[in-house]
């Protein structure tokens, strides 16, 4: 019974790789909406397209569907637009192209960067940032949005 019921736990666990690689198909609208490029006739297909994207429009403005923005920021540097603190020991920065970032503000330096202050980003291979400039050391940052 102890053996069988192992070897029924090891199939299950070996197949959870298989199951975890498969990708989610894109929602119905959009393989609509994809569909339409393998029509060859011109009219058929922008009538094809209309069609597509007026149940992806009405799907949208309903709520019931929902795009994603892909969160990265716009550049790598920038100026510093305003700072201030969360609270604690956390600070915001708002860069003049619009990103949002949230960053610990280290031992040698506890106050966000000022207004005007030019500052380089960095990503690691971990996937985390570092912000540093001009009397700001370096010092991990996460990339919160774009204003607005």
């Amino acid at each position: 019974m102890v053996k069988r019921v192992a070897g029924i736990l090891a199939v299950i666990l070996l197949s959870l790789p298989a199951v975890a690689a498969v990708k989610e198909k894109p929602e119905s609208r959009v393989q609509e909406l994809l569909a339409c490029q393998a029509i060859t006739a011109n009219e058929e297909r922008l009538a094809c397209y209309d069609r597509a994207m007026g149940s992806l429009k009405q799907a949208l403005s309903q709520g019931t569907m929902v795009l994603k923005e892909k969160k990265v920021p716009l550049a790598m540097e920038g100026v510093v637009k305003a700072s201030g603190y969360w609270g604690g020991s956390s600070a915001w920065v708002l860069l003049d192209n619009g990103d949002r970032w949230s960053i610990q503000p280290s031992k040698s330096r506890r106050e966000p960067p000022p207004p005007g202050t030019e500052v380089k980003l960095k990503r690691t291979l971990m996937g985390t940032y570092w912000m540093s400039g001009k009397k700001l050391p370096e010092t991990e940052a996460e990339f919160l949005g774009h204003e607005g």
